[in-house]
């Protein structure tokens, strides 16, 4: 784990009020896909510290960056305040929610800003022309939240490895692409038919994190061992 002073190279508008921040590494620093990082900031007179799931891959040199939903904690707001070029203390690599290829099959599944650390793996896996198997279903309360869609669309027409899901919660008009309603056991054993072959990841807000775990175990046999999950508090 290294503790740097990286610069803050550009800040992207995924949409909304969901930003990317992208820092400059001089040198290549080893982690792993899935891994997040964390990020100390000054405010109200004291060095406040925050982990983030890192949404490059290791592939894409010369940079790291994450991935925030922003709101109006003092965190968020203190990111909103910084700018392109400034200095700020990192620490990483850090986490479990990791896959380089160890699983033959695997199946992730996805709530809102929860797709940060899949997209790390995603890059990495069509980057490495893995040879796994990777389902993603990633639900979203509307289309313009579903971070990344083009991106990974793009790495599913490029790996043919991967297969992508998209759900909406809260968008009643039909939209291209993507279904509707919440994930659960009867859309898993839709999409994912083999899925008693597979590694289960799940990641997002802490209640979906839960009703999914639950959901693997009780309706679909799912293992525990065969279940690893991250939550995403909001601050």
């Amino acid at each position: 784990m290294d503790n740097r002073s990286l610069e803050l190279t550009e800040i992207v508008t995924q949409c909304c009020d969901v930003k990317t921040f992208r820092f400059a590494l001089k040198e290549d620093v080893p982690y792993i896909p899935g891994q997040y990082l964390v990020l100390t900031l000054p405010i109200g007179g004291r060095q406040v510290s925050k982990a983030f799931s890192i949404s490059s891959s290791p592939t894409e040199k010369g940079f790291i960056q994450f991935t925030k939903k922003l709101s109006n904690s003092s965190f968020s707001r203190a990111l909103e305040a910084l700018q392109v070029g400034q200095v700020c203390a990192v620490r990483f690599p850090m986490g479990n929610f990791t896959f380089t290829g160890q699983y033959p099959k695997a199946a992730f599944l996805i709530g809102g800003i929860g797709i940060t650390p899949v997209r790390s793996i995603f890059k990495y896996a069509t980057d490495m022309k893995l040879t796994s198997s990777l389902v993603l279903l990633y639900s979203s309360r509307t289309p313009e939240y579903l971070i990344f869609r083009n991106e990974l669309s793009a790495m599913q027409k490029e790996n043919n490895r991967l297969r992508i899901v998209y759900t909406l919660t809260e968008c009643a008009e039909s939209i291209e692409g993507c279904l509707q309603g919440y994930i659960d056991a009867d859309l898993v054993r839709e999409e994912i038919q083999d899925y008693p072959e597979r590694m289960f990841y799940t990641c997002g807000p802490p209640a979906m994190v839960d009703a999914m775990r639950k959901m693997l175990m009780n309706k679909l046999a799912v293992p525990e061992d065969k279940i690893v999950s991250e939550d995403f508090i909001g601050y």
